[in-house]
């Protein structure tokens, strides 16, 4: 199963990370070659770190957090194991793709809940990592897994069976979400809750001025608490931060002096419509509010610059919007292409005064760096928002890249000092943010709990600190 003719997966990185030595890349098609393939490197004592497509842009892509690892591409695993069109779930493995499992889901009652990145990127790693869809946060999509542990033995949670059927959620425990951003197994199936294809989708989109984003964000928040009763995650995003000096770089067309209210309303057609009343009138007393637009995802033509997020509305993934922003024509040429791009991804406050507060910090550091910076707000719950900063940097320039990473580090001093945590992390921090938002009695526990499945620490070392 051992193949080398992989060297890529050595260096090739959309961010710039110090690289990481690989001990080699195996490529098992079936759970049996993983339980196979793990039981030798117990016995061996060789270190094992799992990918699913490889595909994450910005925190590290293919690369594992520490050297001489063995990677396990599992984009070979590509099998739709089951699905239930009267109850709404899939069964699924690593190596399935949005693109796949869409196009399985065309024309029937169901959809996904897409992620805006590659058509071609894991379901299973982007949700157990995570991400955030155009409906949801995707965590909410892990429904149960099946893992093979260090030990070879495979366990199932959730109401998967060993038999691949899905049955809901049953009695007892349920250690799903211990899956998620750790390191307990390998992940070699999912079942996934799909979306109930809705009567109307819509989609909001306005573009308003950029010192009105912490009323905007505000204001769209106290929508959601106030009840939205249409479905779809709302975004406020595109806000640009530019340095007032020096060489620096954004994607073509992004306006640092504007900011965009972007989402879908989904629902009935009555939903819908009172959706997009209510939001209008929480919008009211926000400059360039007035020109917000809401149109039918479904009637959206490929010229229009809304036609990728109408696309992913709809449930249909799409490569156009990865494309626009990195400078690329094909989602293979990322990792090598000319820009290069960072993420940070903090925890938001919804308010606009703290809003303006943490802006005006993050200014400071993008102004020290010579670098800029791109915010967006995932709206998850009217709570609290999921934070995307996107830091992008000239490749070919000289020191850009250090600029880049500079100011990732000096972005995330500002957001603890802020009391914004990391939700989700990069190969360079994932120790460190947990260790620093984990209290020393959560640390334990979670030291056990690897230790007691994994006791030499083989399975994917250094990910999310254990």
């Amino acid at each position: 199963m051992q193949d080398l003719s992989r060297p890529e997966l050595r260096s090739r990185d959309v961010g710039g990370h110090q690289p990481r030595t690989v001990a080699g890349v195996e490529t098992p098609r079936t759970l049996d070659e993983v339980r196979t393939l793990v039981r030798q490197a117990t016995a061996d004592r060789r270190r094992l770190y799992p990918i699913s497509t490889g595909r994450n842009w910005g925190m590290g892509s293919a690369m594992p957090v520490t050297d001489d690892n063995l990677v396990v591409d599992l984009g070979a695993m590509n099998r739709i194991r089951g699905l239930d069109l009267e109850a709404g779930y899939a069964v699924i493995e690593p190596g399935v793709t949005q693109r796949q499992l869409a196009e399985v889901l065309r024309g029937t009652p169901w959809m996904l809940n897409v992620t805006a990145s590659c058509a071609d990127t894991s379901v299973i790693g982007n949700a157990l990592d995570r991400g955030d869809g155009c409906i949801r946060s995707r965590v909410h999509d892990v429904a149960g897994i099946e893992a093979v542990l260090a030990d070879g033995s495979v366990v199932t949670t959730g109401g998967l069976d060993p038999a691949g059927r899905y049955h809901g959620r049953v009695a007892g425990p349920d250690l799903t979400q211990a899956f998620v951003q750790h390191n307990l197994g390998i992940v070699t199936a999912m079942a996934v809750s799909l979306v109930p294809r809705p009567e109307t989708i819509a989609l909001v989109h306005g573009r308003m001025p950029a010192h009105q984003a912490g009323a905007a964000l505000e204001a769209v928040a106290g929508f959601l608490r106030r009840g939205n009763p249409a479905d779809g995650l709302m975004r406020v995003r595109e806000l640009a931060l530019v340095p007032s000096h020096g060489d620096w770089t954004l994607p073509d067309g992004v306006d640092p002096s504007l900011f965009t209210v972007l989402g879908p309303l989904m629902g009935s057609d009555a939903t819908v419509e009172l959706a997009e009343e209510l939001l209008r009138k929480s919008l009211i007393e926000v400059e360039g509010a007035e020109a917000l637009r809401v149109v039918d995802a479904a009637e959206v033509g490929p010229h229009d610059p809304l036609y990728a997020r109408a696309l992913m509305s709809l449930g249909i993934p799409t490569c156009l919007g990865v494309h626009n922003a990195l400078g690329v024509t094909s989602c293979d040429q990322i990792d090598d292409g000319p820009m290069g791009f960072l993420a940070l991804l903090p925890l938001m406050p919804l308010q606009a005064r703290r809003t303006e507060h943490l802006v005006g910090a993050l200014q400071s550091a993008v102004d020290a760096h010579t670098t800029a910076l791109m915010i967006e707000w995932n709206l998850v719950s009217p709570h609290i928002g999921n934070g995307v900063m996107q830091i992008f940097f000239d490749r070919g320039a000289p020191a850009a890249a250090h600029r880049a990473h500079q100011l990732r580090n000096d972005g995330n001093c500002v957001l603890r000092g802020n009391g914004c945590a990391i939700y989700r992390s990069d190969i360079d921090h994932a120790a460190a943010d947990v260790w620093s938002e984990t209290s020393t009695a959560g640390l334990g526990m979670l030291h056990r709990l690897k230790t007691a499945l994994d006791p030499d620490g083989l399975l994917s070392p250094g990910r999310y600190g254990a």
